[in-house]
């Protein structure tokens, strides 16, 4: 699933209204002067502690100045703080004659932080954020992506569940999925979609992407989602730029389904009459690779006891291993849903997933109770 981690320290003090307060009142701008004066002063003390107080102020105390500038300075400010700080060694080495040893080492690693944080500095500046706020430009769109996915509250005899496992462990996946349920007829929409990429690296289109099928969702019949979809992608110009989809549209109140797939592993229907997984047939090139195709779909009902399975393919794909093989593998965990009940089934197919975490995973199980 998408990865939570708690907020930075500086993340939670900005909620303090006393801070909130500050922020509004001095800007952005305000805020940087603030902080290089602060700096300034910062490092005037210690080169005052270097020629004063030379036996109590190592040299390296430097360093933690550089820290700090780096932290929350824009580009600009940071090299004029690091300009003072250059100025504020060589002059109590050299102009006051501190003869403190070590100071090679200091000067060395001084200049070593430095470049590595105007590089940190320059990396956020790219996203066009300052100081250390670029951490909640991303919790907040890993948080915006993570409730798009979420399934919405199904009516009596009807649950569903999702996963999604990034790769690696990263906050970020290019397995996403969005829903929808209008409530006259009733019914649900889930589409569940596998960006080129994996990880961090398609995060940045899968955010996009699910916020333009999440709209296409409740703007358009189910038999023409992919179609939107697909000419959606295309107009990306994207290089590389390609998704699989499966989408499929149930009628709660009768349990009638459709299912659209585009360059997708098929989904499975769970049959309690029988007790048998069974490959739903459709077939389509991916997104975003040929203009203007049309999608078939297939139709099935889903009874009483019944289960619809849809995966992306880090689930059933591994090396040296065939997508045959790979789903049948997966139908014999799935299997035990018959027995045990279908609660935990798609976390627990993320988990057991043949390629391991080397990729992106997500799998959504709807069943009729």
């Amino acid at each position: 699933m998408i990865v939570d981690h708690e907020l930075t320290v500086e993340s939670r003090l900005r909620r303090l209204p006393a801070v909130r307060s500050a922020r509004r009142a001095l800007g952005p701008a305000g805020i940087q002067r603030l902080v290089l004066a602060l700096t300034v002063l910062w490092t005037v003390l210690t080169f005052y502690g270097l020629v004063v107080h030379e036996p109590l102020t190592p040299w390296a105390s430097l360093i933690g100045i550089a820290v700090f500038a780096g932290l929350f300075l824009a580009p600009r400010n940071l090299l004029i703080a690091d300009a003072g700080l250059l100025v504020a060694i060589l002059a109590a080495r050299f102009v006051f004659e501190n003869t403190k040893p070590a100071f090679t080492g200091a000067f060395v690693v001084l200049l070593l932080v430095m470049a590595l944080m105007f590089w940190v500095a320059r990396s956020r500046a790219r996203i066009g954020t300052q100081g250390i706020g670029g951490d909640k430009i991303l919790v907040d769109l890993r948080d915006r992506l993570r409730r798009m996915g979420e399934l919405p509250q199904l009516p009596a005899g009807w649950a569903a569940e999702s996963a999604v496992h990034s790769a690696n462990g990263d906050s970020f996946s290019g397995d996403f999925l969005v829903a929808s349920l209008d409530s006259g007829p009733q019914r649900l929409e889930v589409a569940l979609v596998d960006v080129s990429g994996k990880g961090t690296k398609a995060g940045t289109r899968a955010l996009l992407l699910s916020g333009a099928f999440g709209g296409l969702l409740s703007a358009v019949p189910p038999e023409e989602f992919l179609t939107s979809a697909n000419a959606f992608l295309g107009r990306q110009g994207w290089r590389e730029g390609f998704a699989t989809a499966v989408h499929v549209a149930i009628e709660l109140e009768t349990g009638a389904y459709s299912v659209g797939s585009a360059g997708h592993p098929p989904a499975l229907h769970l049959r309690h009459s029988n007790g048998s997984w069974q490959m739903i047939a459709t077939g389509g090139p991916p997104l975003g690779v040929l203009d203007d195709f049309s999608y078939r779909r297939t139709e099935g009902v889903l009874e009483r006891g019944d289960a619809l399975m849809l995966y992306t393919d880090g689930i059933i794909e591994a090396r040296e291993t065939s997508l045959d093989d790979g789903i049948d593998r997966l139908l014999g965990f799935a299997d035990r849903g018959r027995t045990v009940g279908f609660a935990g089934l798609a976390d627990h197919a993320c988990c057991v997933a043949r390629a391991g975490t080397s990729d992106d995973r997500a799998a959504v199980v709807i069943w009729r109770e």
